[in-house]
């Protein structure tokens, strides 16, 4: 992603198709360095560098992975709860929810501070790994007052564990991302993020234009042509009037 980008263009119309162009974010930056301004920086990190670490402390906030040969559960101060049944809301790969019962181990804690309010941010996978599980990252944003849960997924893409406030408002923001293609074929891959923001009660909810589209960026990658260049596409919030 280091492509250099026109000013992004606003969001002119109600029914407005993508914009397909360059023009997706602010000039002179790139998509990467246009979602790293408006990341959050955490208050607490915590890695499981040995895939060993069963018990955290974050802060005033216990955290404890129980992993079994039948399930996987997490226990959050007093709130305990199964992976089994959860899905992502976000779709991961091609079409579909993905189960996040496929994790079974912990890679990294964040806990945040927005506003007042705290979020732990838990990221996970499969360990030990094999074939197509290995490119797989699920993500679970917690939020201690309301006890709401919300679990994103990723596959063959960034899967970093981050919030942000793209507006700059009260709306704690995650930005969600989706893999489209072969995964063992040479073909087009599109790399698609959409914008989901928490709600007062805790959850995230998807962000949509007044036609009821949701805000995304697409990233089209062509692997098997090395000489035609990415394609950026997007649907995004005007950012010169702040709405969303």
């Amino acid at each position: 992603m280091q492509q250099r980008f026109a000013a992004m263009p606003a969001d002119e119309t109600p029914h407005q198709l993508f914009v397909r162009s360059s023009a997706v974010v602010p000039a002179g930056t790139t998509l990467d360095n246009y979602f790293e301004e408006h990341e959050l920086k955490p208050v607490l990190v915590v890695n499981n560098t040995n895939d060993n670490r069963t018990s955290i402390q974050l802060s005033k906030h216990t955290i404890e992975w129980i992993d079994t040969d039948d399930e996987t559960k997490i226990k959050i101060n007093n709130d305990i709860f199964s992976l089994r049944g959860k899905a992502a809301i976000n779709i991961v790969w091609n079409v579909g929810k993905d189960s996040v019962d496929f994790a079974n181990n912990w890679d990294e804690i964040k806990l945040y501070n927005f506003r007042g309010r705290e979020l732990i941010g838990i990221k996970m996978s499969s360990h030990p790994c094999t074939g197509l599980g290995c490119g797989v990252s699920y993500f679970l944003i917690y939020e201690p007052r309301t006890k709401a849960k919300n679990f994103f997924g990723t596959f063959r893409i960034d899967d970093k564990l981050a919030l942000y406030d793209f507006k700059n408002d009260d709306k704690l923001d995650y930005l969600s991302k989706t893999f489209k293609g072969d995964a063992h074929d040479p073909t087009p891959k599109e790399f698609i993020y959409e914008l989901y923001s928490m709600e007062n009660n805790g959850r995230f909810v998807q962000q949509k234009n007044v036609a009821g589209q949701p805000y995304q960026i697409k990233h089209t990658t062509f692997p098997n042509d090395t000489a035609k260049a990415d394609t950026y596409e997007k649907r995004w919030f005007n950012e010169t009037n702040n709405g969303r």
